[in-house]
């Protein structure tokens, strides 16, 4: 890098911390494939809002993995025909979290247990329309239009701005189960 593109750069940074200074509450920086900009948290749509899990099968053991999300979650992940490794169902193919007879809470526990138990961490959570762009990224590595270390580095870049940016989100503050005179009971 040559000191005029850092000095842009920093100057494109300030920029962003003086409009996130001004930004009223309630809105927060999104940052896609095509840019960025601000957005209303109201306004946003729920669906964009979930998470849902992405496996990155450039990284997966695929059929040879000890602690398989195949067998600790099996309604959200099958084996992909073309590359025979994990890959999650599609946010849009997927109707909720409640499973057949299985309470939503334990449909979640499975997933977050399959996540937690991957031994090369390539499941990730992504929102639906960071999951349609990874899985065009993926499909062209497959497919052979896409060399397999550019792509391998172009998802790896884009998963770590996917968590950065999904990891923005305020968190819902705990709120208290009950309330005693001088305790809040959590």
């Amino acid at each position: 890098m040559d000191a005029q593109e850092i000095t842009t750069r920093l100057v494109l940074a300030y920029e962003l911390l003086l409009e996130e200074a001004e930004n009223p509450k309630g809105r927060r920086w999104r940052s896609s494939g095509s840019g960025g900009g601000w957005i209303d948290d109201e306004e946003e749509d729920e669906e964009d809002g979930d998470l849902w899990p992405w496996v990155n099968e450039i990284r997966c053991l695929g059929q040879s993995c000890r602690s398989s999300c195949i067998v600790t979650a099996p309604f959200l992940f099958s084996y992909a025909e073309d590359t025979a490794r994990a890959r999650a169902m599609s946010p849009n193919a997927f109707q909720g979290w409640s499973v057949g007879g299985e309470t939503k809470d334990w449909a979640r526990y499975c997933v977050n247990l399959a996540v937690g138990q991957c031994p090369e961490l390539c499941i990730h959570y992504v929102t639906s329309d960071q999951h349609a762009e990874l899985t065009d990224k993926l499909q062209g590595i497959i497919d052979g239009m896409v060399p397999l270390q550019e792509g391998a580095f172009d998802i790896q870049a884009y998963i770590a701005k996917a968590s950065y940016d999904n990891n923005r989100r305020p968190r819902a503050k705990r709120r208290p189960k009950a309330e005693g005179e001088y305790v809040d009971w959590y």
